[in-house]
C-alpha cells in the first residue's frame, strides 16, 4: 500500500505536559521497578548502576531524541516511519523492514510483559486480602508458586490487563492514553515517594545507599556491561517504537531535545528510587540482594508480612508496579493500534480489540512457560525467559543500532537538523553522538556478549 499524507497522524497532544506524562509513563515500567533492582542486585550494585547511567547518557538520550525526531519528521507510527522517511529521502525501501523488526520486538515484549504485570496486580489484590500477614520465606515461595504453577490464575490477570488496555486504546489519543497517564503518573510518583520514606523508616537506609552508590569495579565484567546496556534500553523503552509513535503526535513547537532529556532523567531517577525502596528493606531484614526476579515477589512479600500495616504498604508497592506495567503496555500497543487504524481503515475500537487479542493469545505461551509447558526450553531457558533474553540481548540493541544508522547515515544531515527544530540547542553535538558514538558503542557491546 502506498504511504502518503492521508496516513499521517491527525491527532496531537493537547499539551506538552500530557505528552511528557505519556512518554514518561511509556518509558517507566517494570524495567525500572521490577527489573532494575534485581539486575543491580545480581551485578554488583553501584558499579552496575554507574555503567547503566553512563549508557543512558551516551546512548539512551541521543537515541530517544532520534526516535522522537523520526516520529515528528514522518508523522507516522513506528511500523511505517522508516519506510516512509526512506522514500522521502530517496533511499532504499528496504528500510521499512526495520519498522517491522521494532514492532515485532514490541509485540513479543507485550506478550510476556502483560503476564508479569498481571502478577503484580494479583499481588496487590493478595496484599489487600491480608495474604502477606505473617508470611514466612517458604510461604512467599509457595504463594508465588500458586500463581506460576496455575495457568488459570495467570490467564485471568493477564486477560484483565489486556481487557483494560483494549478499553483505553479504543479511545482517541487525548481521551485515552493522554488522559489516563496524566492521572496515573502523579499517583505513581506519590506512591514511590511514600515507599522511599517507608524504606528509610523500617529498613537499613545507609546500607541501601552504599550498595547503590559505592561502586566495587572489581565485580565488573562483560556480562555486567551487557546487562547494563540491555537495562538502559529496556528501562527507557528505546527501539520499541514508543517514542517513534508518540513523536508523530508531537506539535512542531515542542522541544524534542528538552523532552528527551526530561524523560531520561525521570526514568533514571525512578530506577534509582526503586532501588532506594527495595535495598534498604533487603539489608534491614538480613536478606540477599542477588536473588534475581524473586527479589520483588518473594523478598518484598516476606518483608511486608512482618509489618503492622504490611497489607496496606504491600498493596501500595504492587499497585505501583501495576501502574508502571500498565502505562508501558498502553504505549507499546499504541503503535500497532494506530497502524491498523490508519493503514487498514479499522475503527480504533476494533483495532484495539485485534491487537490486545493477539497479545493475549501469544502471551499464553508465557503463561504456560512455568506450568503446562515448563519442559519446553530454548537454550536452557523457559519460554518467558527466552523471550526476555531475545528482547534484551538481541532485539533492543539491533533496533537501536538500525535507528542510529538510519538517522546518522541515511537521512541527510540538514533534514535531521530541520526535523529537530531550528531553535534547538546542541543539535550538532547530538547528531554526532547519534552518527558515531551510538553505533560504535552498541556494536562493541553486542559483539562482546557473544564472544565472551
Amino acid at each position: 500500500m502506498a504511504i502518503g499524507k492521508k496516513h499521517e497522524m491527525s491527532s496531537h497532544w493537547k499539551s506538552r505536559t500530557g505528552f511528557l506524562f505519556a512518554a514518561v509513563g511509556g518509558a517507566i515500567g517494570l524495567g525500572n521497578i521490577w527489573r532494575f533492582p534485581f539486575e543491580a542486585g545480581q551485578n554488583g550494585g553501584a558499579a552496575f548502576v554507574m555503567i547503566y547511567v553512563g549508557f543512558v547518557i551516551i546512548i539512551g538520550f541521543p537515541l530517544l531524541a532520534a526516535e522522537t525526531m523520526l516520529g515528528r519528521y514522518g508523522r507516522q507510527g513506528a511500523i511505517t516511519s522508516f519506510g516512509h522517511i526512506a522514500k522521502i529521502e530517496n533511499k532504499s525501501e528496504n528500510w521499512k523492514y526495520v519498522g517491522w523488526f521494532i514492532a515485532s520486538s514490541s509485540f513479543i515484549l507485550c506478550s510476556y510483559y502483560s503476564v508479569i504485570a498481571g502478577t503484580t496486580g494479583a499481588y496487590a489484590f493478595e496484599a489487600m486480602m491480608g495474604s502477606f500477614a505473617g508470611i514466612t520465606p517458604d510461604g512467599a515461595v509457595e504463594l508465588y508458586a500458586s500463581y506460576s504453577s496455575n495457568p488459570f490464575k495467570l490467564t485471568f490477570w493477564h486477560g484483565f490487563f489486556m481487557a483494560v488496555c483494549a478499553y483505553i486504546l479504543s479511545s482517541e489519543l487525548n481521551e485515552g492514553i493522554e488522559k489516563i497517564t496524566s492521572i496515573a503518573m502523579p499517583v505513581f510518583f506519590c506512591l514511590l515517594l511514600a515507599l522511599i520514606i517507608m524504606a528509610g523508616v523500617i529498613g537499613d537506609f545507609g546500607a541501601g545507599v552504599k550498595f547503590l552508590f559505592a561502586p566495587d569495579f572489581s565485580k565488573v565484567n562483560i556480562s555486567v556491561v551487557v546487562s547494563a546496556l540491555g537495562q538502559a534500553f529496556f528501562s527507557i523503552g528505546i527501539a520499541l517504537g514508543i517514542m517513534l509513535t508518540f513523536g508523530a503526535y508531537l506539535p512542531k513547537d515542542t522541544s524534542i531535545v528538552k523532552s528527551a532529556f526530561i524523560i531520561c532523567i525521570a526514568d533514571t531517577c525512578v530506577a534509582v528510587f526503586a532501588g532506594l525502596c527495595i535495598f534498604p528493606i533487603v539489608f534491614g531484614f538480613g536478606m540477599e540482594p542477588n536473588v534475581g526476579s524473586a527479589l520483588v515477589f518473594n523478598t518484598m512479600t516476606v518483608t511486608f508480612g512482618q509489618l503492622e500495616y504490611g497489607g496496606i504498604l504491600g498493596a501500595g508497592f504492587f499497585i505501583l508496579l501495576a501502574i508502571a506495567g500498565f502505562t508501558t503496555l498502553l504505549a507499546l500497543m499504541e503503535q500497532m493500534v494506530s497502524y491498523l487504524n490508519k493503514f487498514q481503515n479499522l475503527k480504533r475500537s476494533k483495532a484495539a480489540s485485534i491487537v490486545t487479542g493477539a497479545v493475549f493469545t501469544v502471551g499464553m505461551l508465557s503463561v504456560f512457560s512455568t506450568n503446562l509447558l515448563e519442559g519446553v526450553q530454548i537454550v536452557g531457558m523457559n519460554l518467558l525467559d527466552s523471550f526476555d533474553w531475545w528482547i534484551n540481548k538481541v532485539g533492543l540493541p539491533l533496533g537501536g543500532l538500525f535507528t542510529a544508522i538510519f538517522v546518522g547515515w541515511v537521512i541527510k544531515k540538514e533534514n535531521v537538523i530541520l526535523a529537530f527544530g531550528a531553535d534547538e540547542t546542541n543539535v550538532e553535538l547530538l547528531y554526532t553522538a547519534i552518527k558515531f558514538l551510538c553505533p560504535v558503542a552498541i556494536i562493541i557491546v553486542f559483539i562482546s556478549q557473544f564472544v565472551s
